[in-house]
């Protein structure tokens, strides 16, 4: 027992409430449990009871033993002098008091609890399987899970707003560098993904417009922000990036990331830094302005139309510089162009939605992720082996933020399918 699964039982009324009686013996009625507070103060406010004839109006405090409430201190906190009831899981020992020395009626819940409630809170403590309520889940109606998938989705959305906001301010408000971060973060999947970020964000899009439908300058600024450019290569395309570059961080006054950042450990081929450079030149070169055109594009079809893209010759015969390569997948797959759509697309789209309170955009995100396919990973995977399958990213997004913040964080009691096998 701990006092966060006593407020969810108080909450819900998931107690024996026939006959109830204070600890000093006095006839209790329980009318309204009160809103929950999860600010400073009683745990409950506007709570309404009546003891005896009385009918009280007020808040009430929860605490698992009766002496915790001195052990807080509350008796010398005149904000809890409204408290009406404190309500105990065991009492016993000085009953609780107001700053000016009034008691404080008490009800105990020990012997009121469903124990079907206990046993199943700690089985879900165990947390020995994926996830915690793994044993029950399939008992979970199909419409509550439905209904807090749909709840997560807009969840994870807006979590997102909040960092691509940060963005926003940085950038001076410019949703052209914002999407063009969010994107390169993206390009870099999960392992470069950060020195991906740090590139993006270290060549704003006033400086690709400077040069756009010259795809050698492009390149260069790229692969010379990543620091791929410091030595002299036995290719010729490579130098001419080298000497573009030079001329082009005098320019602009770039100051390059270090190449040790970047990772090939693992990676294939087609996913190498070197690689996705290169398609993120081409995008640049054919686009400068993806916002733009993202905002106009009328489903996921031209998104992803958008994303198709030419790579210059030589990164169609290479992988790294120096080394030439017969099969060269050089284009950008189906699963990429998703996983820009999934993770920059969407969230850019439902934020700006937001900064112009305009439902529109934030509609338009949405319907983005529903027409995306579902995304594949070891989360879906494991729920799939608990028969909840997903059909587009709309889920499977869902599905991750039930996994990373709820189930991972043992968050039962704030999540809509726990409460469900609770109650």
């Amino acid at each position: 027992m701990n006092e966060k699964l006593l407020h969810f039982i108080w909450k819900f009324r998931l107690f024996e409430q026939h006959e109830l009686f204070t600890t000093e013996g006095e006839k209790l009625e329980l009318i309204h449990p009160g809103a929950y507070n999860t600010d400073s103060g009683a745990d409950f406010q506007n709570a309404k009871i009546r003891i005896g004839k009385t009918l009280w109006v007020g808040n009430i405090e929860i605490h698992l033993n009766s002496k915790d409430w001195f052990t807080h201190k509350h008796e010398q906190d005149a904000s809890y002098n409204s408290v009406i009831l404190h309500v105990v899981f065991e009492s016993g020992g000085k009953i609780a008091s107001r700053k000016n020395g009034e008691t404080i009626p008490t009800l105990e819940l020990k012997n009121r609890i469903n124990a079907t409630t206990l046993y199943r809170y700690e089985e879900l403590a165990k947390r020995k399987a994926w996830i915690p309520c793994a044993k029950f889940f399939k008992d979970v109606d199909k419409f509550t899970v439905k209904n807090f998938l749909e709840r997560l989705l807009i969840e994870r959305l807006e979590s997102k707003v909040e960092q691509i906001n940060l963005l926003l301010a940085a950038s001076e408000n410019d949703w052209e560098n914002v999407m063009f971060q969010m994107i390169g973060r993206y390009f870099g999947a999960s392992i470069n993904k950060e020195p991906f970020f740090l590139l993006a964000k270290s060549l704003p899009v006033k400086v690709w417009a400077k040069h756009q439908n010259d795809l050698l300058q492009m390149e260069a600024l790229l692969f010379g922000q990543a620091g791929f450019l410091d030595e002299k290569f036995d290719d010729e395309y490579p130098n001419q990036l080298r000497k573009e570059y030079l001329y082009l961080k005098r320019l602009h006054n770039l100051q390059p990331l270090k190449k040790e950042v970047w990772k090939f450990l693992r990676l294939r081929p087609s996913n190498f830094p070197t690689v996705r450079f290169a398609q993120l030149a081409a995008l640049m070169n054919k686009e400068v302005k993806l916002f733009s055109e993202i905002l106009a594009a009328k489903n996921a079809k031209a998104i992803h139309q958008l994303f198709d893209v030419n790579v210059s010759d030589y990164w169609q015969q290479h992988y790294q510089f120096d080394k030439p390569s017969k099969k060269v997948n050089s284009h950008l797959g189906s699963s990429m162009k998703n996983i820009l759509l999934i993770n920059a697309v969407a969230p850019v789209l439902f934020a700006y939605g937001k900064y112009k309170d305009n439902d529109a955009y934030c509609d338009k995100a949405i319907s983005l992720l529903e027409k995306c396919e579902a995304e594949s990973n070891s989360i879906i995977t494991g729920w799939k082996k608990l028969n909840l399958a997903a059909t587009n990213a709309y889920e499977t997004q869902a599905m991750l933020q039930l996994k990373n913040e709820y189930c991972d964080n043992f968050n039962c009691l704030n999540c809509a399918i726990g409460t469900r096998i609770l109650k």
